[in-house]
């Protein structure tokens, strides 16, 4: 069991061996996944060794064109006004999903339902992304997972940005780093109105010193408003990083704005 990485290298304490139970789950899924014939998690239609069939795979929402500092729909995929007006602190950011349904069903399954297969699909997709995003953005040095509040942590027995940033350095071949830490438990996101979020992240995060003079890829599961990301991007550019850089498997449309 010892070989088994914790969900939460950085602070080991909140793992435990229900933890542990779930990570093996996870090897098991695998080795089924190649050994039987599987179906499709979204229309169970066979589907081999894939989490989604190929159909249901063309057909969940992507953003054809995206502004490149904050992913939303923008013509042109140019830089929105919105970041024109007020740019973020990450240089850029891409989604490789809409989060829209039935995205949000698969997603929903990995973070309270546990199915941490799901982390492998959702690892290829934002690999994929990420390697036909902006040309002009050098590749970054390291991949931090922008970490879960230790309260959710305990609670869900796994941290799913972290579980999705391994696979995606394991694939890009980009190196993940323990450089970023929540300094306190903040309310859900989700159960905020999009006005408060950015109050309620505000000095949230704190990044280690082994950052400086590194390019950084902060890993989430879903960029919301972009708030918590912008948060933590701030700390690791304090902590001394050249530049951040947000990857998201997916992004929230605002209000009645179309993918």
């Amino acid at each position: 069991m010892s070989s088994w990485s914790l969900s939460n290298f950085v602070a080991g304490k909140f793992d435990s061996p229900a933890d542990l139970r779930l990570s093996a789950s996870s090897e098991l899924a695998k080795a089924f996944q190649w050994a039987l014939p599987q179906q499709c998690a979204l229309c169970a239609a066979p589907c081999g060794r894939l989490l989604v069939c190929a159909p249901c795979c063309t057909a969940l929402p992507r953003i054809a064109n995206a502004c490149p500092r904050c992913a939303l729909p923008v013509p042109g995929a140019v830089v929105c006004g919105a970041c024109l007006a007020q740019p973020p602190p990450f240089t850029a950011a891409c989604a490789a999903f809409a989060y829209a349904f039935p995205l949000d069903r698969l997603m929903q399954a990995f973070k309270y339902g546990a199915k941490l297969s799901h982390a492998d699909f959702f690892a290829e997709a934002l690999s994929e992304r990420v390697a036909h995003r902006s040309p002009g953005v050098a590749w970054p040095d390291t991949l931090l997972a922008l970490p879960l509040a230790p309260s959710r942590q305990r609670a869900r027995g796994f941290d799913q940005a972290a579980e999705i940033a391994r696979r995606v350095a394991q694939i890009t071949g980009v190196p993940m780093h323990a450089g970023l830490r929540r300094t306190r438990d903040t309310p859900a996101q989700a159960a905020l109105p999009w006005k408060d979020r950015a109050r309620n992240v505000r000095g949230a995060f704190v990044a280690s010193a082994t950052v400086a003079g590194r390019r950084i890829a902060i890993v989430d599961d879903v960029m919301t408003t972009g708030a918590t990301l912008a948060s933590a991007a701030n700390a690791v550019l304090r902590a001394g990083a050249l530049a951040v850089e947000v990857w998201a498997v997916a992004r929230t449309l605002p209000p009645a704005q179309p993918p």
